[in-house]
């Protein structure tokens, strides 16, 4: 289990970015954060896998502290963390080198190395440009040798940091859909400014000025839309024609999903 327990963090030992914050994500969990700009979303991420260290409170993994050393370089390889912008995690000239990375530092057998590059490659279908430079890559295949990268360390949890912000809808879609695949046996932590990619979430989390404000379902969140807008959350479109589509008893249910609100709409 990964754990933040009563976590505040300051970067400047003064103004604190996050405020006694406390949940747990297991394995097989989604759980996504929403929130304004600066309330604190992107520092949670950093966190999780020991980035960085709170001032108070703490971060464990499966019960140890992420600020004992030891611990802490193993959070590198159980916690793996995908940022908005995967050019700033490459590290490699070429796609190959990137996903050797990691491995190389594990220490494994470079027989083992290349087998296991194989294999992810293969599942994100990745394979036909391992020794391309990253550079040359599109947006959405960028974001597939980050998120490759990130489980041919096999993690037992993936931080995804607004990972779909800079994609076009295919490749934003395209994304989604394999860390679904990914969820079935890691815990996932999303973090986004899309309702609408929370809607698969075992809960979800909303933070304001860096507390946490309230946790709930999709439904019991963004249902609430007043809320939501009280605490400057954006893009509730679907969420605010849902809840009034819903009250004028147009539809039968409530959904972040736009297609599926217009399915309904044409079955009534």
């Amino acid at each position: 289990m990964l754990e933040f327990q009563n976590v505040s963090f300051s970067y400047n030992g003064d103004n604190w970015v996050l405020k006694d914050i406390s949940f747990s994500l297991k394995q097989g969990e989604f759980v996504s954060i929403i929130g304004s700009n600066g309330s604190g979303k992107s520092t949670i991420a950093r966190l999780a896998n020991g980035l960085l260290l709170s001032q108070k409170g703490d971060v464990l993994l499966n019960g140890s502290s992420l600020k004992d050393k030891d611990i802490n370089r193993l959070a590198k390889f159980k916690v793996g963390v995908i940022f908005q912008n995967p050019d700033n995690q490459f590290v490699g000239i070429t796609v190959e080198d990137d996903l050797a990375f990691g491995l190389e530092n594990m220490g494994l057998d470079r027989n083992i190395i290349q087998s296991k590059i194989m294999e992810i490659s293969e599942k994100l279908g990745i394979k036909s440009f391992l020794h391309f430079p990253p550079s040359l890559l599109s947006g959405g295949e960028k974001q597939k040798v980050a998120l490759a990268s990130v489980l041919v360390l096999e993690p037992d949890y993936v931080v995804f940091d607004e990972v779909t912000s800079l994609l076009d809808p295919i490749n934003r879609k395209m994304i989604l859909n394999t860390i679904l695949e990914i969820n079935r046996n890691r815990g996932v932590l999303y973090i986004t400014h899309h309702p609408e990619e929370t809607v698969f979430s075992n809960r979800i989390i909303v933070l304001n000025n860096g507390f946490i404000v309230r946790t709930g379902t999709p439904y019991e969140i963004f249902s609430d839309v007043d809320f939501l807008s009280s605490v400057n959350v954006s893009n509730l479109h679907e969420a605010i024609l849902s809840k009034k589509l819903l009250e004028k008893g147009l539809i039968e249910r409530f959904s972040l999903n736009l297609d599926e609100i217009v399915d309904q709409l044409c079955l009534n």
